[in-house]
């Protein structure tokens, strides 16, 4: 009860601060592609659906906001292409399910992100985890109906590291995460019967 205790008055005193001094810090997120398991493409013409929840989801702990949207993209675009023979893009549902020549609608979702910390979560050394939770989605562009849905979850731990250095454990801790990401989402779809044969 007491780490319990001692880790809400902090959170709470960095709360009150952020909304005392009405400002927050934007954490812009920057990674590499990952290195992908190697596989055969699977024989499909993709329509891949990056609509706005997805380019604009943000996570927000206390005084930071983490936009998420541009690595999710970067992830969703990097998968899907080495997934599929053929992969086009669409902005809305709409405008996926009336690409004619495709077989399928990829649609990925993040469904949550979150923040934890092993200590008090002010020291340097204590340990961040960051999770996030992607669904992805394959309907047949004809029938639009669901033909494989799967839920994917990635976590990743780091050091918190000094206040000079925090920044650079956080690139760290965000390049683990999306690495594991996309490993799974490759895997996943590489396993998938579903998606491994002609739908028409």
């Amino acid at each position: 009860m007491k780490h319990i205790n001692s880790l809400s008055i902090a959170f709470l005193s960095v709360s009150l601060l952020a909304l005392a001094t009405g400002c927050t810090e934007m954490f812009p997120i920057s990674v590499n592609p990952t290195g992908l398991p190697p596989g055969e493409k699977a024989p499909m013409h993709a329509v891949l659906m990056l609509n706005k929840d997805l380019a604009d989801y943000q996570y927000h702990f206390h005084a930071k906001v983490y936009p998420l949207g541009p690595p999710l993209l970067d992830y969703v675009r990097h998968v899907a292409g080495a997934s599929f023979q053929q992969v086009d893009e669409a902005p809305s549902a709409e405008k996926a399910f009336a690409n004619s020549s495709a077989d399928i609608v990829l649609i990925p979702r993040p469904v949550k992100a979150a923040l934890s910390f092993k200590g008090t979560g002010l020291a340097p050394s204590d340990m961040v985890t960051f999770t996030l939770v992607m669904e992805w989605t394959a309907k047949n562009r004809a029938s639009q109906t669901t033909v494989w849905l799967k839920t994917i979850t990635a976590d990743a731990s780091e050091v918190q590291g000094s206040m000079s250095s925090g920044k650079e454990h956080q690139h760290i801790l965000m390049q683990k995460l999306f690495d594991d990401l996309s490993i799974k989402a490759r895997e996943a779809i590489q396993k998938a019967p579903e998606l491994r044969g002609n739908l028409h």
